[in-house]
């Protein structure tokens, strides 16, 4: 292959290749119940709020409950998880958003995370925690978890349960020339350069071979337990016509690309793989995420502490699923 025919696949490699490298849902507004009354705590922590993306950093909080904090992937922002933390709120819990600039270096970004986390540990030192991650978020969230961090920071919260949902655990496939040293010293920096205008700082840090991904490090001992959801996304379908035909696939990530035997094999990791599109497991907009719901109930981190039945809830869930938003991007 000519070099400029090799660094032109390069090129377009990385581009189609980070395109999906986490998208979102369309997830809607709140339309669940109003949350019980309780004396709640208003708060004002660098990177958590509430996920209705209104523009109000402050987040109030019930200190004597646990907290689920949903850690976004790239291409995205809280907003657009607002209905996930809708589904805990209709199961009388409560949830927020991690937001943060998916461009950062992942590891500056997991470090904001933990700064977070602790000022949240600070307020409620007896708070149980639940992290849940999608697609690059897990990779965040996993990474403010871990001990013997290079900027020694660790997670100081009592318990915490940690959930993450097709993460790249073992890397992005597409992104790898983006870590081949050779690669990059012979296009004179022009692979760095494309991979950094398509990524960001990151872009180091998800290719197989990247240290990130083959030392990923093992989890704080207040770790009580590391859901991996996996999802096989082959055949998948993340949008259709008028004719029930699929124009968009919701393939962008494979099981291998989310399979790390240091990351499944870690103290208290539980596996559970689904067949699911990358963005259907969280809810596309149109369908709700029974899947992902289901398998949080199972393992116990969504308990259903609600008085409504089954039959209310199936229907109160696909309404929060099928009322329009207007776009917070």
């Amino acid at each position: 292959m000519k070099q400029k025919d090799f660094f032109l696949y390069a090129v377009m490699s990385v581009f189609l290749g980070m395109q999906g490298c986490a998208s979102s849902s369309d997830i809607k507004q709140n339309v669940g119940p109003s949350e019980v009354a309780h004396t709640k705590q208003t708060l004002q922590i660098a990177g958590l709020k509430h996920c209705n993306n209104e523009g109000n950093d402050s987040i109030h909080l019930n200190p004597d409950e646990p907290l689920t904090i949903i850690v976004h992937g790239c291409f995205s922002s809280a907003g657009r998880f607002q209905t996930l933390a809708d589904v805990y709120g209709l199961y009388d819990q409560q949830a927020i958003c991690f937001e943060y600039d998916d461009r950062k270096s992942l590891e500056e970004t997991s470090g904001e995370l933990v700064t977070a986390l602790n000022q949240l540990s600070t307020q409620n030192p007896n708070q149980d925690l639940h992290v849940i991650g999608h697609s690059q978020g897990g990779l965040v969230a996993r990474r403010a978890l871990t001990s013997e961090r290079e900027d020694q920071q660790t997670v100081t919260a009592k318990k915490v349960q940690l959930t993450t949902v097709s993460s790249p655990f073992n890397g992005i496939e597409i992104s790898s020339h983006c870590g081949i040293t050779p690669l990059r010293i012979l296009s004179l920096g022009i692979v760095d350069l494309i991979c950094y205008v398509v990524t960001g700082e990151k872009y180091q840090q998800i290719p197989p071979n990247a240290d990130f991904i083959e030392q990923p490090g093992e989890l704080v001992a207040s770790v009580s337990q590391h859901l991996v959801v996996k999802t096989d996304e082959r055949n998948s379908c993340r949008k259709e016509n008028d004719k029930g035909e699929c124009i968009e696939d919701d393939y962008v990530f494979s099981v291998n690309e989310q399979s790390n035997n240091q990351v499944d094999d870690g103290v208290n990791t539980d596996l559970v793989t689904v067949k699911a599109g990358h963005v259907e497991i969280v809810g596309n907009g149109e369908s709700v995420p029974t899947d992902l719901i289901n398998i949080l109930k199972q393992q116990k981190v969504l308990v259903d502490k609600s008085d409504i039945n089954q039959q209310e809830q199936a229907r109160l869930l696909q309404l929060l699923y099928s009322t329009p938003q207007e776009s917070n991007l």
